[in-house]
């Protein structure tokens, strides 16, 4: 059997000018003119517009990143509530991942956004600042352990009762003895 199939084709026997090259310029184009032009409107454009567009897509994302938060909030608190109020192994993991998750994140929270951060003269523009991001992003995080504070208040590990505080109350003095 031959190498070549009945339905190769052999691309270096091809003539080397190709078909576009053979059709003429319209009337009245410089194709060198257009080039040249392109090439200076484009480092020019890109400058200006590029920026801007950058920074408007670095914000939405940075947005979408502080808003990512509010997406797992009903989901933790499906699982501490079908997780009970028993104190198991199941329900202290879950409530242990609600106070280590938020609180990883508060720490990493400048590494988190630093990413979207404008460079250069964007540095200047209102749409700059990540300050309400971050702000945003730490207070879903603070509601996630607001959840953690509430499943522990349910299992009843928060000492929130007189009785939980005994052992720090002096005992009740006895002022009068009836003697029968």
């Amino acid at each position: 059997m031959s190498d070549k199939s009945k339905w190769s084709v052999d691309f270096a026997s091809l003539e080397s000018t190709s078909r576009a090259s053979s059709i003429p310029s319209p009337v009245g184009f410089d194709g060198n003119w257009a080039i040249q032009n392109s090439r200076e409107s484009s480092k020019a454009s890109r400058s200006a517009d590029a920026d801007h567009n950058d920074m408007t897509l670095k914000a939405r994302r940075a947005w979408d990143v502080a808003m990512g938060p509010a997406k797992t909030i009903p989901m933790n608190a499906i699982m501490i509530y079908m997780s009970g109020t028993g104190v198991q192994i199941f329900s202290v993991m879950i409530t242990a991942m609600l106070f280590w998750q938020p609180i990883k994140a508060i720490f990493t929270l400048n590494q988190t956004f630093e990413r979207f951060e404008p460079t250069g003269a964007a540095k200047n523009h209102p749409e700059a600042s990540l300050l309400t991001s971050k702000a945003t992003f730490l207070a879903l995080q603070l509601v996630t352990i607001g959840l953690g504070i509430y499943k522990v208040n349910a299992m009843g590990l928060l000492p929130t009762t007189t009785s939980d505080w005994l052992a720090f109350m002096p005992p009740k003095q006895i002022m009068e003895y009836f003697a029968i």
